[in-house]
């Protein structure tokens, strides 16, 4: 998975003068592909198969032991395998061929092979391999997803399995980004590409972080033992190794938030509940790099949080004092950080303050308005005091809650999207972020996402995609500007995640979508 894959090709055939010269007719790296090895019938050919990774198979029909057909079919039914085809034939056999079609073999290809057909072969393959990937990784994130969230039907499970090595302990690690200015952060793809790219040694995969809070971007990962053991590693060496390679790939600070253990997949929601403890005790981990959920299980039940410190903090928001609010959530943290609370403690102190906040509500008489507040309570404290748990994401959630609170209080910024809506129009090419649109327009970023949700009925990040896509839409419909400039053009970036993001939501590359237009005579 993920933009830097090579495709791995098996060469069977029984003429070894055939598998070099396949070898030899075409800079096969150079079309993205490796070949990994070689078989002069199908018997040794499934025992290579069965121990490596093969994505494409070039087959001759007639050999020894057993027929090119009679491997295909062998694969399909037993190893159960998403493996590609082609055929190799010295002579136009019709029979094989309509054998070969009712198998889903669509590649054929006559002996001497010519080198233009080859290339032709080959950029056909992977083109669609990129396709296939695509497809394939976003059905892997989702089951991944579904299953963190503890949501999995049987199907899912059986997807993650399918790219997991067995194991009963699992961890769910996040690492994440932490660098405050979010206009130098990478895209997340680029995170979660260059994770999996270092976890495919270790027999992992690196995943999007199964969070919908936008300012934390970062990748995942299911921790097994077996891939620190692999070389002999601690878990906490892994994980150190990883953050430092992140950092250094970046140029950013990644912090590590690993979870607690689990006995099976099907408990992973529980280590992946956990992360967002362990990013509440982030201020009080030894090791800044790294917070493991086990370093705060035998903390004792001691210590409660101040009533008169928590009324201090809801004054200054019903004030909307930023300094005011600094100073008491800080003090209310630090209450937290100097006592020995164990997670229960915490966590029931954090919903009694959650209850509080709930209790202003009770000032406004409008129902519409009430709701607006338990909603955002509802939605957005559990993320920022619970799973990102910072002192200053702490600061920041009570700030942002009395700003929120102020204008829903007010009614004056109601008529604000349309001017807002109009920036993001003419600048969507630029890094944005509903973080930055508050700020510039000086209105609550969670405010402005209710908004834009309740007038195009998804979330900001999803229509700022959507605006992208049919910019690059109408500069392949009307100029030959390159991929990669055509991505830098419309604020996506890096090709590789404008292609995916392309691939996901019109089932075509964007190469794919400029000749299909063409073709149609709409260009002319």
């Amino acid at each position: 998975m993920g933009g830097m894959y090579v495709i791995k090709v098996l060469l069977v055939d029984d003429e070894q003068y055939i598998r070099e010269g396949l070898r030899q007719l075409v800079d096969w790296e150079e079309y993205g592909y490796e070949i990994i090895g070689e078989a002069g019938n199908g018997v040794d050919a499934i025992a290579i198969l069965e121990e490596s990774q093969v994505d494409v198979v070039f087959v001759d029909i007639r050999m020894p032991k057993m027929t090119g057909l009679e491997l295909i079919e062998y694969v399909q039914e037993k190893l159960h395998r998403n493996i590609q085809f082609v055929i190799l034939t010295g002579y136009a056999d019709f029979e094989y061929a309509r054998m070969a079609i009712r198998m889903h073999v669509k590649n054929y290809m006559l002996k001497p092979i010519q080198k233009e057909e080859l290339s032709d072969i080959l950029h056909k393959l992977n083109k669609e391999h990129q396709i296939m990937q695509v497809k394939e990784q976003e059905h892997y994130f989702f089951a991944v997803s579904a299953v963190v969230h503890g949501k999995y039907t049987e199907d899912d499970l059986e997807t993650v399995y399918s790219h997991v090595v067995p194991s009963n302990q699992w961890k769910y690690v996040s690492i994440e980004c932490m660098d405050a200015d979010s206009q130098l952060k990478p895209e997340e793809q680029e995170i979660v590409s260059y994770l999996q790219a270092i976890l495919k040694e270790f027999c992992g995969h690196g995943v999007p972080i199964m969070e919908t809070e936008e300012e934390i971007s970062g990748a995942a990962l299911l921790l097994i033992p077996e891939m620190y053991q692999k070389n002999n590693q601690t878990e906490a060496e892994f994980l150190d190794a990883l953050q430092r390679r992140m950092s250094h790939h970046f140029s950013q600070t990644f912090q590590v938030y690993a979870g607690s253990q689990e006995n099976s997949l099907e408990d992973i929601r529980k280590s992946f509940r956990s992360v967002r403890v362990s990013r509440c005790l982030y201020g009080l981990s030894e090791d800044k790099n790294k917070v493991f959920y086990e370093d705060a299980a035998g903390r004792k039940t001691s210590f409660e949080i101040s009533e008169s410190d928590i009324d201090t903090l809801l004054s200054a928001v019903r004030e909307n004092d930023r300094e005011k609010i600094e100073a008491a959530a800080q003090k209310v943290f630090a209450g937290i950080r100097n006592s020995e609370m164990n997670l229960e403690m915490i966590s029931a102190s954090i919903y009694h303050i959650l209850y509080r906040l709930m209790e202003m509500v009770k000032e406004f008489d409008d129902e519409t308005n009430q709701q607006e507040i338990f909603e955002y309570i509802g939605n957005e404290s559990f993320h920022h005091l619970v799973m990102m748990g910072r002192p200053e994401e702490i600061t920041d959630f009570f700030a942002d809650y009395a700003g929120y609170f102020a204008q829903v209080r007010s009614q004056e910024n109601r008529n604000i999207l349309d001017k807002i809506d109009a920036y993001v129009k003419e600048h969507y090419m630029e890094k944005i972020s509903l973080r930055s649109l508050g700020e510039m327009f000086y209105i609550n970023n969670v405010y402005l996402g209710q908004l834009y949700k309740k007038r195009y009925h998804i979330v900001f990040r999803d229509y700022l995609n959507q605006l992208r896509l049919e910019k690059a839409k109408e500069l392949l419909e009307d100029t030959d500007t390159r991929i990669y400039r055509i991505a830098e053009e419309t604020g996506f970036g890096k090709a590789d995640y404008f292609i995916n993001k392309f691939v996901q939501v019109y089932g075509i590359t964007p190469n794919q979508y400029r000749m299909k237009f063409k073709k149609s005579g709409r260009g002319n």
